[in-house]
Formats: C-alpha cells, sequence, structure tokens
C-alpha cells in the first residue's frame, strides 16, 4: 500500500508517522478519483476513533498525486514478532493483550467502523500487556458505500470467510480475524495454513480449525473450546461483539489460573539454590596504601624499547607500502547484505542472475553493495516476476509472488438460468463456480432462453484480476419481443413453435423478436404443414399457415378381408383401416399398401391425391388382377 516514514511535527513537538499510500498513483481517470475518494472518506471515518488501545489518526490528505496519513507515533513491537514457536509469549500475557484488543474492536464497531484487516502485523505491543491496533487504512464506515462488497481488501490468512466470499461484513468479521491472531500467538501455528493462497482461502471457508489443545500442550480444553467459537465459519455463532470477546477471554483466563492455584504441590521438591552475596564495598578488605615516595616501575625501559621498534616498523611499513600491499590491508571490507528469498507458489523456479536458486536450504541471498545487485526471477508456468535486490532489502525478506495461473469465479445471473460452455465443454447452468486455467486463452459462451448468445474471450496469461473483472461484466442482452398469432381453421389443428407444443387455447404468443418455425399438424387429415414466421419487435404478425385441401381416398380390395396402410413418401407407414376405405385426407402425395389378411400378401400403389374426386384404388388378389 505504501511506505511509512518516522516524522516530526514542528508545531506540536513530536514524532508522528507519516503513511505515503502510493497505491493508487498507478490508477488514472474515474478510477483514481474513485479511489482516492474512498480512501479520503474512509480516513475521516477512522479519524474519529479516540481510544488507548487504537492508534491516533491526526490527518489525512493529498500532495500532488500522494495521498498521506498522519499517525500517532507508536514504539514497540508488533506480534508478528512473537508468533513463531521460539518466541510465544506468556499465555496470561497473550490473554490480556487480546482481550484489550477485543474491547478497542468493540469500540470501534459501536462507532459504524470496521478494521477489515487484522493481523499480528497491525496489533503493536507497548507495554507487558498493552497493544495498539495500527492500520485503519482499509477501515470502513457503515455509510461509506464507496469500497464494492465484493472486492477483496486484507490479508487472506486472517479474513473471516464471508470476507473471502465477497459478503457484507461486520464487526463480527474482525474479531474472526483477531481469534486466528489469538490462535497463532498460543501455539505458534497458523490455524489455516497453506502452500499457497488459494489453498488458505479454501481452508478459511471450508474447514475447521485444527483443535489448538492438540497445537500446543499449554492451551487447555477450555481455551480450545473458546478458539473454536470465535473461529465459527458463520457469524452468528461468533462473539457477537469485543466487549464479549474480551470478558470470555477474561474469564477463561481467570479460571486457569484459579485452577493453576489450586495444584498440589509436588512430594519431591527441587532444593533451592542456596547464593552468598557479595560484602558491600565498605566491608571489603582494602590493602592500605604505602606511604612515601611513589616507586618507580623497573619495567620502564623495556616499554619503551618495544614503542620505539613499533615506531621503525611502522615508518618502513609505510615507505614500502607499495610494495608490501599496504594500501590494500588499509581498504575497508566490502560490504555484503543477506536477505531471505520466499516464492508464491512455493512450486516456482527461482533464479539469481539467470542462475537456478534453490529455497529449500533456508533461500539466504548474499551480495554486496557496490557492484550490481543480483536480480531475483521466479518462474511458474505462464507467470514470470523479476526483482533487481538492494540494500533496502539486507537483513529483510523479498516475497516474489506470482499471480494465480487458475481461478474459480462464482458465475451468477440473478434470476436467469443460463446454460455456461468453456472452450466448446459444457461447464454447466448458473449459478455456477466456474474454473479457469489462466495459461491458456479461454473462450466462454453463455445462452439462455429470450436473450442473445454471450461470447466472452479471455486472453491466455490474464491474471485473476484481469479474468474476474471481464466476467464481472458479463451481462445478457434481452432479445426484443412480438406478438405472433395463430390462424383459425375449419379443421382442429396442434401448433408447434421452435419444436414446442402450444396450448390449443393459445391463439396469441409472445416470443422473441426473430425467425421462428411454426408447424401445424392434424393426424386424422394427414395434415403437416411447417412453415418459417418472422416476429417483429414491438408487432404483432400474423402466422402464414396455407393448409392444403381436403380430398377423398377410397380403397377397394378382392378378396375384401384385407387392411390398408398409408404414408408421406419417405414417411413412416400407418394403419388406415379395412377395406373398403373411404377416407378425407390432405390433398398430395402418398403411398397406398395393401394387405390380404390371410397370406400377408402385400401390394403397394404411388397415387397424388388432388382437390375434389380421385380415381379408386382397387386391388386383387390371387388369379384375379
Amino acid at each position: 500500500m505504501g511506505r511509512v516514514w518516522l516524522a516530526y511535527d514542528p508545531q506540536i513537538d513530536r514524532k508522528v508517522a507519516i503513511k505515503i499510500v502510493r497505491s493508487f498513483a498507478a490508477l488514472g481517470g474515474a478510477d483514481r478519483e474513485q479511489a482516492r475518494e474512498r480512501f479520503l472518506r474512509e480516513a475521516r471515518s477512522a479519524g474519529k476513533l479516540l481510544h488507548p488501545g487504537i492508534v491516533t489518526l491526526f490527518d489525512a490528505g493529498e500532495v500532488g498525486t500522494v495521498l498521506y496519513l498522519a499517525m500517532e507515533y507508536v514504539e514497540g513491537e508488533t506480534l508478528d514478532t512473537f508468533c513463531r514457536p521460539d518466541r510465544i509469549l506468556r499465555l496470561p500475557t497473550v490473554l490480556e493483550m487480546v482481550a484489550g484488543a477485543a474491547e478497542a474492536l468493540g469500540y470501534a464497531h459501536e462507532t459504524g467502523i470496521v478494521h477489515r484487516d487484522i493481523k499480528p502485523a497491525n496489533l503493536m505491543r507497548t507495554a507487558e500487556t498493552n497493544l495498539k491496533i495500527m492500520d485503519f487504512g482499509l477501515a470502513r464506515g457503515a455509510e461509506a458505500n464507496l469500497t464494492q462488497e465484493g472486492s477483496l481488501l486484507g490479508t487472506p490468512s486472517y479474513m473471516a470467510p464471508e470476507q473471502i466470499r465477497g459478503l457484507a461484513i461486520d464487526g463480527r468479521s474482525d474479531l474472526f480475524s483477531l481469534g486466528v491472531v489469538l490462535y497463532e500467538l498460543l501455539t505458534g501455528q497458523k490455524p489455516f495454513a497453506g502452500d499457497s493462497v488459494s489453498s488458505v482461502i479454501y481452508r478459511i471457508v471450508n474447514e475447521d480449525a485444527p483443535d489448538a489443545s492438540t497445537a500446543h500442550e499449554r492451551v487447555t480444553p477450555e481455551l480450545a473450546e473458546f478458539l473454536r467459537r470465535a473461529l465459527a465459519k458463520r457469524p452468528e455463532d461468533r462473539f457477537q461483539s469485543g466487549e464479549e470477546f474480551a470478558a470470555s477471554l477474561r474469564d477463561v483466563a481467570s479460571r486457569m489460573t484459579k485452577s493453576e492455584q489450586t495444584q498440589p504441590v509436588a512430594a519431591a521438591a527441587r532444593p533451592a539454590t542456596v547464593s552468598r552475596a557479595k560484602k558491600p564495598l565498605a566491608e571489603r578488605e582494602i590493602p592500605a596504601a604505602e606511604s612515601g615516595r611513589p616507586r618507580r616501575s623497573s619495567a620502564m625501559p623495556f616499554v619503551l624499547g618495544i614503542v620505539v621498534v613499533i615506531a621503525g616498523l611502522a615508518g618502513g611499513a609505510f615507505y614500502f607500502r607499495e610494495e608490501i600491499g599496504l594500501l590494500d590491508w588499509l581498504k575497508p571490507a566490502p560490504v555484503v547484505y543477506e536477505a531471505t528469498v520466499r516464492s508464491e507458489p512455493a512450486e516456482a523456479a527461482v533464479f539469481v542472475d539467470g542462475q537456478p536458486f534453490d529455497l529449500a536450504g533456508g533461500g539466504k541471498v548474499r551480495f554486496g553493495a557496490e557492484e550490481p545487485a543480483p536480480v531475483l526471477t521466479a518462474e511458474y508456468r505462464c507467470r514470470k516476476e523479476e526483482y533487481r535486490l538492494g540494500p533496502d532489502d539486507g537483513g529483510g525478506e523479498v516475497n516474489l509472488v506470482l499471480e494465480p495461473v487458475e481461478l474459480a469465479y462464482q458465475m451468477d445471473l440473478g434470476q436467469t438460468a443460463a446454460a455456461v460452455s468453456v472452450n466448446g465443454d459444457d461447464a454447466g447452468q448458473t449459478p455456477l463456480v466456474l474454473s479457469l486455467d489462466l495459461c491458456q486463452e479461454n473462450s466462454v459462451t453463455v445462452k439462455a432462453d429470450g436473450y442473445h448468445d454471450l461470447m466472452l474471450d479471455i486472453p491466455e496469461g490474464a491474471t485473476p484480476l484481469e479474468a474476474r473483472t471481464l466476467l464481472a461484466a458479463t451481462a445478457l442482452t434481452p432479445i426484443p419481443r412480438g406478438m405472433l398469432v395463430l390462424p383459425e381453421s375449419r379443421v382442429r389443428l396442434n401448433f408447434f413453435v421452435d419444436g414446442n407444443r402450444v396450448d390449443k387455447s393459445q391463439r396469441t404468443l409472445e416470443l422473441a423478436a426473430g425467425e421462428h418455425k411454426v408447424r401445424a399438424t392434424n393426424d386424422a387429415y394427414w395434415i403437416d404443414v411447417t412453415r418459417n414466421v418472422n416476429v417483429v419487435a414491438d408487432q404483432e404478425v400474423q402466422a402464414d399457415i396455407r393448409l392444403p385441401a381436403l380430398t377423398t381416398l377410397v380403397v377397394f380390395a378382392y378378396p375384401p378381408n384385407a387392411k390398408v396402410d398409408l404414408r408421406r413418401p419417405g414417411g413412416r407407414w400407418k394403419y388406415l383401416d379395412d377395406v373398403p376405405v373411404r377416407q378425407q385426407l390432405a390433398a398430395g402425395k402418398y403411398e397406398v399398401r395393401v394387405t390380404l389378411k390371410p397370406t400377408g400378401e402385400s401390394r403397394t400403389r404411388e397415387v397424388e391425391l388432388e382437390p375434389g374426386s380421385n380415381p379408386e384404388i382397387r386391388i386383387s388378389f390371387g388369379s384375379r388382377s
């Protein structure tokens, strides 16, 4: 986000901490103005907080394109120093410090402000059990709507599940983060550890924290139960206020103290260590000073001789300084820095000036102050990150963080259920979690009834933010609609529009503008007509379906014990009746098959029935033809 400088305020004669915020400098236009307005609004909210457990914000402003915060200067150590297993603090100290932090958060929450980034690095220990909460730079007042609910602000390892999901958050989210800090201070371990940001986020949302009593022996079952409630997935299952959190934690601490006081003394106590105090200076035996003239040391001539020899050697060395390389001896030793290198993800390949570098050995890299500083490179699939080391990195840690190569995006189009495909493969129906490999080009297609198809291309190598931005802009455009009027007829018809049967009571349909396939059928009269009708937006269109004229088919057979089947050319045979047959049909081409029932012998005729009267069809079996 920026850098913090120690500064001096001459008007009030005090030290202050100046935070220079540079994260908005790369933005342009409306985006930067919106971010600037949000920053100043939230700074004003944080400036209202006056509490001994919260670092006071004195001023916020802008110089040129640089935004700044002027804050109370606090001396102490941040709690991340005490999260390592070899530096964990005494149990009573930890419990009282965290209880005080909960009370300070409770005060902020009552004023309508949520911190949103509670973590050990933002908690400064100023005394044995006192701390101050720093950096309300991500704080948000209840009335400030400038920070979108879906934005992911904060530090993933300490986020509440609802914050990761992009849902609305409140003070209970801060208390979840404080519970994570407490777990780490007690055990020296993070409750939701992982090799990558994505794995940490998954565990926070889906997995319960490990039982703290198994993570460290000093965590009692009662304290472990407190942590279980503090880290509940649902906000309503956690402590509902900072005051409740603090009171419950102090109650646990009090019961633990009473339990320790009632423990029986061991039978075989360790013998006390006996020490003898030294006598005070006045009681020590001091030898009396001898009277008379002081004695001259007999070593004086020897000392003077050594001094003369050393001076001679020094003069000779200076005279022959070039021959013996004295100037090289006198040069100061070169300055060497050492930095610790980490990568995210852990499996990324790391290089120093193009040479492979193994992080398994502690990740220590040494470099000088004068020669060109080495360049660190981290590579993982399509991701690459470079960083040139400098003196400021000496003694610190350099984290080469690569953008994730996979994205899980929650796609939900509201009330509209849409079919989604990725690169031609069916991904399911919304709402769904869309999984994308960002190291390849992704083509996303969204289809829904009544809407234009949406095609979205996400370029190869896109960052998760770029992909999310493109997907977040996904909006289906409704197709304009018009009215289709189906025709009336003297015979009962069944209508199908785009393959869907229309209720017989409907004659007027509201459809999306564009071409539709309308089919009218009547099985009794062998009517089957299909027409394409163009529906115009905001207009009423008549379906122009012209039905064929009716005619009569007459069939006789000898012997008469026969049946008649009928079909359209290329269609399927359908039983019509036993002879004699007199049937009204739609005019057109047909195939007539007459089958003698006793023998199964059949004869077929092709006929074209004209409107009006048609010749009779007569079929004879046996000797007659």
